[in-house]
């Protein structure tokens, strides 16, 4: 009897309006006029939730619409009611060529928000690894790290991704990060290569313990991320004394369940989920879908414990940096710097450019940019009043110096990150 329960829970879909509540006249196959939305999303991981959280900030505005939602894990089966389902798109992260099948027998508008396999007709939203990969990479190099590795899942495509980026970005800062990754079958599922990373945590604790320190150590997610942190532990390598660690993904819960709690990058995945959603609408209408991937850049570094290190040995240089770091968005000028180290401008520049691989100049503008990006994204601030919050006196530099930094106008950067706390 609990094997039938099991199948029977297993199988269960929920039908529910845009409020959240159950419509029985929604079902399949009655007079209702409403646009059926099948969800194929994990929300067993806090990045499928993001994207939950934001189909559902669509839905909201969308009052026709009627979203089918299977409980489900990422690597799950397909549900049996999908193979005679009567609606008109669906949103999945297909993680298995069953499920694309699956999907594709339907011939209905479909999104994918995995791209692990390159499906016709069905068009990819997801992540931009690269500019994950740059944002925390630019992270680890302002603690002043030159020691980079990365730890990964090999055959899992995103975690391959990441590690290309990696090597291709740090190059351009003449590093050569060290890499290491469990031994996997091409095209490994994301499910079986976590799995295996624990299977191999000896040949994991061996590289660990060899890397030069101290070491900023990249992961392709939180959960190799989280690995790497028991391995450490167990091998009394200090954390972030000796590596500082970052993760990809910034599930809130593991990174505070984390010892010491995980600094990573945070993806927009309410922006992914928004954008599927009005994608496949457009779809549903009779538009052509996109030939080409449409990648959505990420939020932030959330930094904890684990990176919360400057990595070098110069206090004078460590000085600097903090006071940067702390008033850089007040208007202070290289020379408000020097006034406070007991250094000539010309040695602590030096000094500086040797640890930092940057000028003094350098860096104040990149915390600038970096605050001038977080306000464009997150609020309504016009230009003069987002200069003077950032220490420029005149908007039209400020917005100069922007382009020269992003090769995008404010305003273009705002139309495609703002709003992105609420779709």
């Amino acid at each position: 009897m609990g094997s039938d329960f099991d199948a029977e829970k297993q199988d269960r879909f929920r039908e529910v309006d845009v409020k959240g509540k159950h419509d029985p006249s929604n079902v399949a196959g009655s007079s209702d006029k409403r646009i059926k939305v099948a969800l194929l999303i994990e929300s067993s991981r806090a990045y499928g939730r993001g994207v939950l959280r934001g189909i559902a900030a669509y839905a909201r505005t969308h009052t026709d619409w009627s979203i089918y939602q299977h409980e489900r894990a990422l690597g799950d089966a397909p549900p049996t009611w999908l193979r005679t389902w009567q609606g008109h798109g669906v949103i999945a992260r297909i993680e298995t060529k069953l499920l694309a099948k699956t999907i594709q027998k339907l011939d209905l508008p479909a999104v994918d928000l995995r791209g692990r396999f390159a499906l016709p007709r069905i068009p990819v939203i997801e992540t931009n690894d690269k500019t994950v990969v740059q944002m925390a990479c630019d992270h680890l190099l302002g603690r002043g790290y030159r020691i980079f590795a990365f730890c990964g899942f090999a055959g899992a495509n995103y975690s391959d991704r990441r590690r290309t980026f990696m090597i291709q970005y740090l190059a351009k800062h003449h590093i050569q990060p060290n890499i290491h990754e469990s031994p996997y079958p091409r095209l490994a599922d994301t499910s079986r290569a976590e799995a295996e990373g624990i299977l191999h945590e000896e040949d994991l604790g061996r590289w660990l313990v060899a890397l030069e320190k101290p070491a900023a150590l990249l992961t392709c997610n939180d959960i190799r991320a989280l690995q790497v942190l028991g391995v450490c532990r167990e091998q009394g390598i200090r954390i972030p004394d000796d590596i500082a660690v970052l993760g990809i993904d910034n599930d809130d819960l593991l990174c505070e369940l984390a010892d010491p709690p995980l600094s990573s990058v945070e993806n927009d995945t309410q922006r992914i989920g928004f954008e599927a959603a009005d994608l496949l609408a457009k779809m549903i209408d009779g538009r052509a879908p996109p030939r080409e991937r449409i990648l959505i850049d990420p939020l932030q570094v959330v930094t904890r414990k684990s990176t919360d290190m400057l990595a070098i040995d110069d206090a004078e240089v460590v000085a600097a940096l903090r006071f940067i770091q702390k008033y850089a968005c007040h208007g202070i000028s290289v020379s408000d710097v020097v006034k406070r180290l007991p250094l000539s401008r010309s040695t602590l520049e030096r000094r500086f450019a040797k640890f930092v691989g940057q000028s003094l100049k350098t860096e104040i503008n990149r915390v600038r940019i970096e605050r001038i990006k977080q306000l464009l994204a997150d609020t309504n601030y016009k230009l003069p009043v987002i200069a003077k919050m950032t220490g420029f006196m005149h908007s039209e530099y400020m917005s100069t110096l922007f382009k020269q930094s992003t090769g995008m106008t404010a305003g273009e950067y705002r139309r495609a990150h703002a709003n992105r706390a609420n779709p």
